[in-house]
């Protein structure tokens, strides 16, 4: 029987999620960037030129965060894998990972966050038995 079977598999399925909601704010700030540096956009929502400026500086630094946050999304599922070396080490940065996440992509890290935090405090407060 695999002790740290749960931990393992909430913390693959945060770090799929992660990817997930890191190439979807990718996606998203490329076409608000994009968008913003139209002409037809700032005519038809009567945007003035600071306006628009302003919606493409925001999208690029959507991109990053969201850059970011795929980091973490594939740093989750590298922790998946050798959580069951160092269950205390691993414990400790998903549940860091997890909590960063909304920092940077806010709503798109709800389910890959909640899934990291609970998976790394079931890390650090579950005790195995030795067979």
């Amino acid at each position: 029987m695999n002790p740290r079977k749960t931990e393992f598999v909430l913390t693959l399925i945060a770090g799929i999620t992660g990817v997930i909601a890191g190439i979807t704010g990718i996606a998203s700030g490329v076409i608000v960037a994009a968008s913003s540096e139209s002409g037809e956009l700032a005519n038809a929502a009567s945007l003035i030129n600071t306006d628009s400026e302003a919606l493409a500086a925001a999208g690029g630094l959507t991109v990053i965060f969201s850059i970011i946050a795929l980091v973490l999304g594939i740093a989750l599922l590298v922790f998946a894998v050798l959580i069951k070396r160092n269950a205390k080490l691993f414990g400790i940065l998903t549940l860091v990972a997890g909590a960063v996440g909304f920092f940077l992509v806010g709503l798109l890290w709800i389910v890959p966050g909640v899934l990291a935090i609970i998976a790394g405090i079931m890390c650090l407060a579950r005790k195995v038995e030795a067979l």
